[in-house]
């Protein structure tokens, strides 16, 4: 039996040098905050999108804080230091009897001293999640929510 073998070619860059170079010099305005991104893996686990980490490590690297509220509490050190995420500039904050996930969530995005930040709130109603994005647009920051999927 003869196997098979598939070549694809690319046509050429979607951007050339010159064009990223452009973008990155853009200065940046009010509508690059205020945003949600939403994530959902099979568990919850952020070790489950490996594709992640490289973000996870441009993140940390910026001038403001990047915080994580209530992420697992397996989260391997070893595989976020080999990705290269700053643990320096990450605060880890965990809801308790005073404070909800959500809560801690919102007050870290409308704080203006990160530029990220990543919780694991589980599901959120319509208007949690205005709510986060307003926080976020008043505190010039982005916010990534990881979830896992609902099974019905």
């Amino acid at each position: 039996m003869q196997a098979l073998s598939t070549v694809i070619s690319f046509p050429a860059p979607l951007l050339r040098k010159a064009d990223v170079s452009e973008i990155r010099r853009k200065p940046t305005t009010s509508s690059a905050f205020g945003k949600i991104t939403e994530i959902v893996t099979q568990c919850g686990d952020i070790t489950e999108i490996p594709m992640l980490m490289p973000l996870l490590a441009q993140l940390s690297h910026s001038d403001r804080w990047f915080v994580w509220v209530s992420p697992p509490s397996q989260l391997p050190k070893a595989l976020l230091l080999d990705a290269g995420v700053d643990l320096k500039k990450v605060i880890m904050l965990y809801p308790n009897g005073q404070h909800s996930t959500l809560e801690l969530a919102q007050k870290a995005l409308s704080a203006g001293t990160c530029h990220a930040v990543i919780s694991w709130t589980g599901d959120l109603s319509d208007t949690e999640m205005q709510a986060l994005e307003h926080s976020a647009l008043h505190g010039r920051s982005n916010g990534i929510l990881i979830r896992g999927r609902q099974h019905h």
